[in-house]
């Protein structure tokens, strides 16, 4: 599952610049960091959004539990 949202992020950060910019073009790499930038924000934001903060906090919750010491 891992392996699959790496490998289709990596073709999306690749291939969105490539329609703006020449992927011969020296400034190529500078474009795709910024997208892919972009692209964890993106990410970082809808995990923080509230649908998600439930399930966040209880999973968070769990694994915390898991580390905690039982007296």
């Amino acid at each position: 599952m891992l392996d699959w949202f790496s490998e289709t992020m990596l073709k999306i950060v690749t291939s969105v610049p490539a329609l703006f910019v020449a992927e011969d073009s020296p400034t190529f790499t500078a474009v795709r960091v910024m997208f892919g930038l972009i692209l964890i924000v993106l990410v970082a934001y809808l995990i923080a959004m509230r649908p998600f903060r439930s399930a966040i906090a209880r999973s968070m919750g769990k694994v915390s539990n898991l580390f905690a010491r039982k007296r």
